[in-house]
């Protein structure tokens, strides 16, 4: 009986077990910041440790529903070990709403709120978070309705923190994504993302798996 406890615990931890890759953010030789992905039961959670001048962390959790749509997203920005911003976005009725708190150096954030009423509205953030582009790759359509909510902390960006996608496969077998003049060549293999050059000379690439 003993063995069979065991066993069924074995099998458990092993369904349950999560699996991620790290990656590295480079122009050149010169090294951005690392990222590192996680898939367990509660969906992806993304790290990103990035130098922008001074160095960022950027954690995400995101739930999909089965169909491979966002339903639940939260990001926590920190700078310094403080949180500086976060945003949480819920999906509801084929709505997605989206909550921006900005700390600016004091403890009670500014909150501002956004609705996107597009049922087909595919997040996909800034700050190299892979996960958004493992499922959008997992279910690849020609274009996507796509929601940047990190860009909804820039008014002068709000216009374009939603719009179209488009998404193609070249000769090599490389996935080419491209919003807003922005063009990323994404290489994948059975593991999922290997590669993704940005045509403003970022490359993000796999270390680990």
């Amino acid at each position: 009986m003993k063995k069979v406890k065991l066993s069924l615990l074995v099998l458990m931890f092993v369904l349950t077990s999560v699996f991620g890759a790290e990656y590295v953010v480079r122009v050149d030789s010169m090294i951005l910041g690392r990222v590192k992905t996680i898939l367990g039961k509660n969906g992806w959670v993304s790290v990103s440790e990035i130098e922008y001048g001074e160095k960022y962390v950027v954690e995400t959790r995101t739930v999909y529903t089965a169909d491979g749509v966002p339903a639940n997203y939260e990001a926590i920005f920190r700078t310094h070990g403080k949180v500086v911003a976060k945003i949480i976005s819920t999906r509801k009725q084929n709505t997605t709403n989206v909550t921006l708190y900005a700390y600016n150096d004091s403890s009670k954030p500014a909150v501002k709120t956004f609705a996107f009423d597009n049922p087909e509205i595919f997040i996909l953030d800034n700050n190299f978070v892979i996960p958004h582009f493992e499922m959008l790759l997992r279910n690849p359509r020609p274009v996507y309705h796509i929601l940047i909510p990190q860009a909804l902390f820039d008014p002068s960006k709000t216009a374009k923190a939603s719009g179209t996608a488009t998404l193609k496969r070249d000769s090599q077998g490389r996935f080419i994504f491209s919003y807003e003049g922005i063009e990323i060549k994404i290489t994948v293999d059975r593991f999922g993302i290997v590669r993704m050059e940005y045509s403003n000379g970022i490359v993000v690439e796999r270390v680990k798996k």
